[in-house]
């Protein structure tokens, strides 16, 4: 199991094999869901979603706002939500 040491400014570091199995790049976001003693920690899809989908070309024809919806449906159904 891995661990990390709390500062008393309250940060840790996260190690380097769950930033690895994460992909977790400088300046992502994180999202932390505490239930009782255990905390799970995913990244924050925000920007992540949209990767590549300007590029596609699915999206060719459709505006900025449409593509936008488009991301972000993509993203939730394959989050697990509808």
């Amino acid at each position: 199991m891995l661990h990390s040491t709390l500062t008393s400014k309250g940060q840790t570091t996260i190690p380097g094999e769950v930033r690895k199995a994460l992909r977790i790049k400088p300046g992502d976001k994180l999202e932390y869901a505490v239930e009782g003693d255990h905390a799970t920690i995913r990244v924050h899809p925000g920007a992540r979603s949209l990767r590549g989908a300007l590029a596609s070309k699915k999206g060719k024809g459709m505006s900025f706002a449409e593509i936008r919806k488009a991301a972000a449906r993509s993203a939730h159904a394959r989050e697990g939500n509808p």
